[in-house]
């Protein structure tokens, strides 16, 4: 098969392009189970830099968080299992969700390297998290 000819501009070009369109969606897997208003979100850390090079400087990850239609929230820092990141991270949050309500929960996270340079947020996860009791028996 024949490659077509590029000039060392064109193939910058679409090298970038590449690269910025891989960044603009991150392939992180984000999850969370909810047990009454406590959170597990689960996800596994970044191991390379948006450019592709590998990640030697992972400091944390962050969670963030929308109950509903309320401004999202930024939940506590992650420190980072190794400046590699590859960790499998496991973390609590306590959302605002009164008993007998039902509201939807969105979650993302970001990875934050040593210089405080914050990733893109992760794709999003939104479930409903049910805190209403069903009818009594009759």
């Amino acid at each position: 098969m024949k490659r077509p000819r590029t000039t060392g501009l064109l193939t910058t070009f679409f090298l970038t392009a590449v690269m910025l369109l891989a960044d603009s969606f991150p392939a992180r897997a984000i999850d969370f189970t909810a047990t009454g208003t406590i959170l597990t979100v689960t996800y596994t850390e970044p191991t390379q830099n948006t450019d592709g090079t590998p990640l030697d400087d992972l400091a944390k990850t962050n969670v963030y968080y929308q109950v509903g239609t309320a401004a999202e929230v930024k939940g506590p820092d992650v420190p980072a299992s190794q400046p590699a990141g590859g960790g499998a991270i496991s973390t609590q949050i306590t959302v605002a969700i009164a008993a007998g309500q039902r509201a939807t929960v969105t979650v993302r996270a970001t990875a934050t390297d040593s210089s405080g340079n914050e990733s893109a947020k992760s794709a999003a996860i939104t479930k409903t998290v049910d805190r209403l009791p069903p009818m009594p028996p009759s």
